[in-house]
């Protein structure tokens, strides 16, 4: 690595829903290998999992599942942290030459409630919405009972 890289998003897989958890499990997460190819992820190839329901977030790596199975499984010590039911967004990164990063696009994959392929990319920045999208649920700050917001240390 001779000239500069940034660490940019590779791939994304938004949204998919957890459908089993087992501590005992070998291997880490599980995901249809339909998706992880949408997505241009490898099996075994590192993956942050951010849990929208339970706000948790960890690094495990992936396992291709099943042909045609909607799957997504935490597998090991992953299961400590998602349940069955949970929304996970799955992410990949690489890096990028320097020169190459104002032009650098990830995939981004979304899919319905069944862990279905919905579309691919782009994203829609928040607090915009997709025509077909639920309103949002904001996170704010909590506030103080003259609604201020209550400033909180890091």
């Amino acid at each position: 690595m001779d000239a500069p890289y940034r660490k940019l998003l590779a791939a994304k897989i938004h949204r998919a829903t957890v459908t089993g958890a087992d501590v005992n499990y070998e291997g880490s997460l599980t995901v249809p290998p339909e998706l992880l190819v949408a997505a241009g992820i490898h099996p075994y190839e590192s993956l942050h999992v951010w849990n929208v329901t339970r706000g948790t977030r960890l690094e495990t790596y992936a396992i291709e599942g099943l042909p045609n199975s909607s799957d997504v499984c935490a597998n090991g010590a992953a299961a400590h942290l998602i349940r069955p039911g949970d929304h996970v967004i799955l992410a990949a990164y690489a890096m990028v030459p320097e020169a190459d990063a104002a032009t650098h696009k990830p995939r981004l994959v979304f899919v319905d409630e069944n862990n279905q392929l919905s579309h691919i990319g782009p994203e829609v920045a928040g607090p915009q919405l997709r025509p077909d999208s639920e309103p949002s649920q904001l996170v704010s700050a909590p506030k103080k009972a003259d609604g201020q917001p209550i400033a909180e240390g890091c």
